[in-house]
């Protein structure tokens, strides 16, 4: 359930947008309406549209929201088919309010969202679940040659002892170690950004957590790449064996080579 100051925002929301007749839904999407949230959790509204009245409807939030929520921070983006609005009250409830139509909400389902008003069914018509998420092989081949590819800077790093651009590096592979790791949980929403902790299976979560401290030192360079390095071959394999993405097989051993003289052997003689 969610805290006090989130179910305070939800009224308030819900009440500025109660006798706007172009709004034809307002969910709650996010970790709340999964049924996940905890004090922590920001509150994800979906603010439907009726066809054809989405900039009216948002112009009209952009007109009304300061009076409905005070706030110390507010940014929005047009995305054309949605309106974006990010927003954080001054006693900090993080929220944003999405404003689209339903012709763009094919991403959400029932069991997915909670209902604060729907005036034309929209919840209804909705399905009850959504296909649990599987790797995506765009992501895929995107991300396994550009992890191979900042690693194999490594000796850039170490030959101009610039050890804060190495730390950045190291950052970056934890970055796209995680990813990975994310790619293989199969739910129907894999939550934002701050979900780690509860999205990831306990092992892989150890991984990320057990990793080297990431520093601007030639140690920590070494040990964070090495281990990330170590970690992600094995995930990225199971990753391109899931989606039919081709392992690069030759550029993958370039790499190691190229850096096994700093680095040390991160890919098993035995990995293909």
């Amino acid at each position: 359930m969610p805290g006090l100051a989130q179910r305070e925002l939800i009224d308030l929301v819900r009440r500025a947008l109660a006798d706007d007749e172009d709004v034809e839904a307002l969910l709650v999407t996010g970790s709340i309406g999964r049924d996940a949230d905890d004090d922590y959790s920001d509150v994800d509204f979906l603010l439907v549209a009726a066809e054809g009245r989405l900039d009216e409807v948002a112009a009209r939030w952009t007109a009304i929201r300061d009076s409905a929520t005070s706030l110390s921070y507010d940014m929005a983006f047009d995305f054309g088919t949605s309106k974006l609005f990010n927003q954080i009250t001054t006693d900090w409830v993080r929220h944003d309010i999405t404003a689209t139509t339903e012709a763009a909400i094919s991403n959400r389902s029932q069991s997915t969202v909670k209902v604060l008003f729907d005036r034309s069914g929209v919840y209804q018509r909705l399905p009850e679940r959504l296909p649990l998420t599987a790797p995506s092989p765009d992501t895929v081949r995107k991300l396994v040659p550009e992890f191979f590819r900042v690693l194999s800077m490594v000796p850039i790093v170490l030959g101009r002892s610039d050890f804060a651009v190495g730390a950045s590096g190291s950052a970056l592979l934890r970055t796209m170690l995680i990813q990975a790791f994310q790619e293989l949980v199969a739910v129907e929403d894999r939550g934002g950004a701050l979900y780690l902790r509860r999205l990831l299976p306990e092992d892989h979560y150890s991984v990320i957590a057990k990793m080297p401290a990431i520093e601007a030192t030639e140690a920590s360079n070494l040990a964070v790449q090495h281990y990330c390095a170590k970690h992600f071959v094995p995930v990225a394999r199971t990753l391109c064996e899931r989606t039919g993405v081709t392992w690069p097989t030759e550029f993958v051993a370039r790499v190691a080579d190229h850096t096994e003289p700093t680095l040390g052997n991160w890919l098993s003689k035995e990995t293909p």
